[in-house]
């Protein structure tokens, strides 16, 4: 979904979409189970929450692609470009790190 994002309104309409969705799910996520014998509770959907925090603080930074058409809006560029490294790393294993470091150059210069 946040593929689709082309637009500043459509960034806005989707952050609206995602406030709308905790505002919905917000007693779900404060749910704590608690442990009758020990007492100790913790966080029932732990997960689900950290991932909507998570969001909700890169936001500020994960729509700059919308006013720059330098900027791409995946890192998919750059994962891949990075996987290539490791490959060539991966194939060097014996290097020390001085030989690393200068491999990398030189992967990182031809590419």
């Amino acid at each position: 979904m946040l593929l689709k994002i082309k637009t500043n309104n459509d960034r806005l309409d989707w952050t609206a979409s995602l406030e709308a969705w905790y505002l919905k799910y917000k007693d779900h996520l404060m749910e704590k189970t608690c442990n009758q014998q020990t007492q100790r509770y913790w966080l029932t959907h732990k997960l689900v929450r950290r991932s909507y925090y998570t969001i909700k603080r890169a936001l500020p930074n994960m729509f700059h692609c919308l006013g720059n058409p330098d900027i791409p809006a995946t890192t998919n560029g750059i994962e891949g470009f990075f996987s290539h490294l490791k490959n060539h790393f991966d194939l060097h294993l014996g290097l020390t790190l001085k030989h690393r470091i200068d491999f990398y150059k030189m992967v990182s210069a031809s590419s």
